[in-house]
């Protein structure tokens, strides 16, 4: 799972059972569309200790040739083999705002600027392995000259391994432990305080390097509904590390999120 921003936490929770049914049944050959709705509950921001509820849509479209449109961007994607699947894609990046907003931010941040949704570039991989699922991403954020230390290009690499667990309710409960990196142009925008925002906030300077930006652990609960549907409850926490957690405006380097919903396959 994703680091914890607030919207892009919810957003991603949603779409695991997504991704994890892509890249273990998806086919070239015919039309897919899967469709996800729910809500959760995620901290405003990554490292705040404040907590918001915000109900969430997901879909994804995939055509016989492998294109595919979506929430999480539009692009191609291919099977390789019987176990792996691998897509490239151009989206947009996750946003935060310096006050409370729906599309995640806090007061806490007044002075900080926002930091603007812009393209990205990215590549994914899911690898099974029985009913296991190893998968990873590499996502490329275009830089914004307009928007300063708030609009540095970024790169941030995601691997995620899930697996069934036992029998729970009629449902099945899975497991899952993340890692995420950030390059140094992520780690600034995210977690890096500079000169200016020290000034117009009263936080400490913080100009964080290139390194592992969190460790996470999830649990997932599922239940067919019928031959296309599935509910689900998934929660997880999140251990910043490093000079994430390290800057001063990390409030919590431990986070929690917990999600709810429907997914239907068509």
């Amino acid at each position: 799972m994703s680091h914890l921003r607030r919207f892009p936490t919810l957003l991603g929770l949603a779409l695991l059972p997504l991704l994890a049914t892509s890249a273990a049944h998806a086919k070239d050959d015919q039309w897919t569309f899967e469709l996800a709705a729910g809500g959760g509950v995620a901290p405003r921001y990554s490292g705040s200790e404040e907590f918001q509820a915000a109900p969430t849509l997901s879909f994804d479209v995939t055509s016989p040739g492998g294109w595919f449109l979506g929430t999480s961007g539009a692009g191609w994607g291919t099977a390789i083999g019987e176990h792996t699947r691998v897509r490239a894609y151009v989206g947009g990046s996750g946003s935060r705002r310096e006050k409370n907003s729906i599309l995640g931010g806090s007061d806490f941040l007044r002075g900080m600027g926002d930091i603007d949704t812009r393209p990205l570039v990215g590549l994914a991989a899911g690898y099974t392995l029985g009913e296991a699922v190893l998968s990873g991403s590499w996502q490329y954020t275009l830089k914004d000259d307009d928007k300063g230390d708030n609009g540095l290009a970024t790169q941030q690499i995601h691997l995620n391994l899930e697996m069934p667990l036992f029998d729970l309710a009629g449902g099945v409960v899975s497991g899952s432990v993340s890692t995420d990196y950030g390059n140094r142009g992520y780690m600034q925008t995210w977690y890096g305080v500079s000169p200016d925002q020290a000034a117009r906030t009263g936080f400490a300077q913080h100009k964080p390097k290139a390194g592992l930006v969190s460790a996470g652990l999830g649990m997932k609960w599922s239940h067919r509904a019928g031959r296309n549907g599935n509910w689900y409850i998934a929660v997880e926490g999140t251990r910043l590390l490093g000079d994430a957690a390290d800057s001063p405006i990390v409030q919590k380097a431990n986070q929690f999120g917990l999600m709810t919903g429907y997914t239907h396959r068509f």
